[in-house]
């Protein structure tokens, strides 16, 4: 089992993320508002964002959103990451996001999905 986890900027992108893992029967991801630390050094210190523009910056993002989302194996796990990529495009650009997966040791109160048709022998 693994984690995936996308931090996006974009509403958009997250839209799109899920409803591609819900095309691909990848189930029960979780969302949650997220700031990274450039957008809380932006809030509390305003300062800094206008300097960061200033330099040439793009403007600090007002917030992010997270997507968590626990996936049973490597072929359901490599589906759900060229959905994220293709949902996003570019993810080296600035600005768009970050992606990474963490193996999974036990997981409690999963449901078990059923084989999308293409995986059914």
């Amino acid at each position: 089992m693994f984690l995936l986890v996308a931090v996006l900027n974009s509403d958009a992108h997250v839209r799109k993320v899920l409803e591609g893992f819900t095309a691909i029967d990848v189930g029960g991801a979780t969302v949650i508002d997220s700031r990274g630390m450039g957008q809380m050094l932006a809030a509390d210190i305003p300062i800094v964002a206008g300097i960061a523009r200033l330099l040439g910056g793009s403007p600090v993002q007002e917030s992010s959103r997270t997507i968590f989302s626990v996936i049973s194996n490597t072929e359901a796990l490599e589906r759900a990451k060229k959905v994220v990529l293709d949902a996003v495009g570019d993810m080296t650009q600035k600005g768009v996001g970050i992606m990474f997966v963490v193996p999974v040791a036990e997981a409690y109160g999963l449901i078990e999905p059923e084989p999308l048709p293409s995986d059914i022998p």
